[in-house]
């Protein structure tokens, strides 16, 4: 049996591996927070991009949002003084991606202890998922180490960490030897470093992975939209042209900003590893997490403002006019705030 004092955690039902892989969903368990009830709970993105306090939810009730400003009132607490569960809620709620990435960031500008949050990683299915994407960043490095041929048992950068464990062949070790030389990083500290460059480039494969998800919703959801600009009867509705002008505007600049960053990403590793050196390393480590906020939170309503429009319309026959004013009243709300995100950064970066 628990004891009063010790940590609620969320309801057994829920999936906590989707709610950690995800970028809308902060599952509060994981938040050191003082409120046992809240652990319940979780800080979701909704329709508006707005972050709410998800108290419940199921098919058959929907679900039960709360604005984080309420929850003084809800829980009981002192009037007149801030309390600090709500202070940390409301500048959680100011993130605009809840990915584990931009979590751990923010989370450790805030004084909290990061590392001692398990559940602040990705779930061991997604990193699985995402060995896909890692092979293109861990064959150049295991290519240095091995000769062809010798590296048939090494799949990850893992399987590289443990010859400092004496798993594997003296060769390789040597090799090491000098990939520590060459990178100017002493021996002892190369696990270190290569930890840290598996961490850098899983964070890119996991923003490649969402994007690459994200994707044919999006199509599907210009097709449509094409469609309403063909509709001789829609014409006459002055709301709904300017919404679709307005939203297939901000789709496709979203959309390309997004793949330009990737790219961006993509070029600066590749000529990383024209001269690989613990400096070009770290040029490209510190490229990607200054724009994990940002491609982060481009990514997050993007996927809310697309998955809902799929999940509403692809099993479902609609005439025009039911997909017109699910645009104007669910896709145009909150879009100018995920172009934003980009033109915010563009700013910062030019001051």
């Amino acid at each position: 049996m628990s004891s009063q004092n010790e940590k609620a955690g969320p309801p057994a039902a829920r999936d906590l591996d989707f709610e950690k892989d995800s970028l809308h969903i902060l599952p509060l368990h994981i938040v050191p927070l003082q409120t046992p009830g809240l652990s319940h709970a979780r800080m979701i993105k909704n329709v508006q991009f707005e972050s709410m306090i998800e108290v419940f939810q199921d098919d058959e009730t929907g679900s039960g949002q709360v604005d984080p400003s309420k929850l003084g009132t809800m829980f009981g607490w002192p009037k007149g003084e801030k309390h600090p569960d709500g202070v940390l809620i409301a500048k959680l709620g100011l993130l605009q991606s809840f990915d584990v990435y931009t979590l751990r960031m923010n989370m450790r500008s805030l004084g909290v202890k990061v590392e001692d949050i398990a559940d602040l990683r990705l779930s061991a299915s997604k990193r699985s998922e995402l060995n896909r994407y890692m092979r293109d960043f861990t064959r150049p490095l295991i290519n240095i180490i091995y000769a062809d041929g010798e590296a048939d048992d090494i799949n990850d950068l893992n399987d590289l960490i443990g010859i400092f464990r004496g798993q594997d062949n003296k060769a390789a070790l040597e090799n090491l030897k000098r990939l520590s030389s060459k990178l100017l990083v002493v021996l002892a500290q190369l696990p270190a470093f290569l930890t840290d460059y598996g961490d850098v480039f899983l964070s890119l494969a996991y923003f490649k992975d969402c994007f690459d998800d994200i994707t044919p919703k999006t199509d599907f959801f210009l097709d449509h939209l094409s469609k309403l600009a063909h509709d001789k009867s829609l014409e006459d509705d002055p709301q709904v042209v300017a919404a679709i002008n307005s939203v297939e505007e901000e789709l496709n600049n979203v959309m390309m900003a997004i793949s330009g960053r990737i790219q961006t990403f993509d070029n600066h590793t590749a000529t990383m590893w024209e001269n690989l050196t613990s400096e070009s390393f770290r040029q490209v480590k510190l490229l990607i997490e200054s724009n994990h906020a940002t491609i982060g939170g481009m990514l997050c309503g993007l996927q809310i403002k697309m998955a809902g429009f799929y999940e509403r319309f692809h099993e479902k026959e609609a005439t025009n006019r039911q997909i017109a004013d699910f645009v104007v009243s669910n896709i145009r709300p909150g879009l100018d705030r995920i172009k934003n995100i980009e033109r915010a950064s563009h700013y910062a970066n030019q001051r």
